[in-house]
């Protein structure tokens, strides 16, 4: 699945995690390196550094500001999937590389894949 012009929202988050169910992210480049920015909610802006593991996982860093002036940076595992549905669904296993360096989950689903 190319990524490029698909945009995500945010359903869940663990405890720990600066964004909320507003906070979307749009992928704008899928070409070896996956690119994408993220905003909303919680999240006044972010960015999005990845690399494809295979067609449905890849590695990504990113970092970001909160509305409060916090701006962290951290890496994650994505995983996507299709729910009973069919939406499109992308799992994020993610840690922090500032602050306390927690580990956290967070859940997102495709709203738009207009290109």
């Amino acid at each position: 699945m190319n990524l490029t012009g698909k945009t995500f929202r945010a359903v869940s988050n663990s405890k720990n995690g600066n964004l909320n169910t507003e906070t979307q992210m749009r992928f704008t480049s899928d070409d070896g390196i996956v690119v994408g920015v993220y905003s909303g909610g919680t999240i006044t802006v972010g960015h999005v550094l990845a690399k494809r593991i295979s067609e449905l996982t890849m590695d990504m860093l990113y970092h970001g500001a909160t509305k409060d002036g916090t701006h962290n940076a951290g890496k994650a595992h994505a995983t996507f999937s299709q729910d009973n549905e069919g939406h499109v669904r992308m799992h994020l296993d993610w840690q922090w590389l500032t602050g306390d360096q927690s580990k956290g989950q967070s859940e997102w689903i495709l709203v738009d894949s207009a290109t």
